[in-house]
């Protein structure tokens, strides 16, 4: 299915050997970017797509920049810290991503805090990308205020403990009920462990056109097990 294409960011760290082999293989479509925090940085990651986490905020976005010639860089993730002021620190990172080259996503994390929505508000305004952590609780509410304001995001904490083998299934199920209108009460339920058939029936009757809704949405998630979950999919028949 069309809605996997570059869908699984590889949050494994196993590193980029690992990444590319996956890539290369049969179901490699449908990974995304290597993710690695901006300490863990080398040159053997100049020949695969990075999605780099930065440590210290707005300030490591400008030296990000500095070396971005050098690496294969599709996309920045910076988690806003200040909780007393998520607005002011969105917009200070909306500021320092002006350094990036072009075509490079930026990815915001939005955690609860004081002004969150207004976060969201700023993030959106400036053409910036949302990041948003699934860990429990409050997950589907938070991806909520996300769709109501179409902006588009990548989702992390999707880990195999919280929500199954089928949880990256759950998610797009969640994801589309939203867009749809669902209260996150509904799309909490769907981001619960999800049985094979229900995932392979649940997306087996999306058309072209609702998996290109839901991708316009959500632009990624992070996968600590990609290997498994692709022959996961693979099994399932969604691949």
């Amino acid at each position: 299915m069309e809605v996997f294409r570059g869908l699984l960011h590889d949050a494994s760290g196993a590193g980029a050997a690992t990444h590319r082999a996956l890539r290369d293989g049969p179901t490699g479509w449908a990974l995304g970017p290597l993710v690695v925090p901006d300490d863990r940085l080398s040159t053997q990651d100049d020949d695969v797509d990075l999605s780099v986490v930065v440590a210290g905020g707005a300030g490591s976005l400008t030296a990000l920049a500095r070396r971005a010639g050098s690496l294969r860089l599709v996309a920045v993730e910076s988690v806003l810290r200040d909780l007393d002021d998520l607005p002011g620190n969105a917009g200070r990172v909306v500021a320092a991503a002006a350094d990036l080259p072009d075509g490079v996503d930026v990815h915001v994390g939005l955690p609860d805090g004081r002004g969150f929505v207004e976060a969201v508000e700023v993030v959106e305004a400036a053409g910036l990308l949302g990041r948003v952590d699934l860990a429990p609780p409050g997950a589907a509410t938070r991806l909520s205020v996300l769709v109501e304001a179409d902006l588009a995001f990548k989702a992390t904490g999707l880990g195999a403990d919280a929500y199954g083998p089928y949880g990256l299934v759950g998610l797009l199920m969640a994801v589309e009920a939203l867009v749809d209108g669902a209260d996150p009460e509904d799309a909490e339920a769907l981001l619960a462990h999800v049985e094979p058939a229900r995932a392979t029936a649940g997306l087996g009757g999306w058309d072209a056109a609702t998996q290109a809704r839901v991708r316009r949405r959500l632009r990624g998630a992070d996968v600590v097990d990609p290997g498994p979950t692709l022959d996961t999919l693979g099994r399932a028949g969604l691949l």
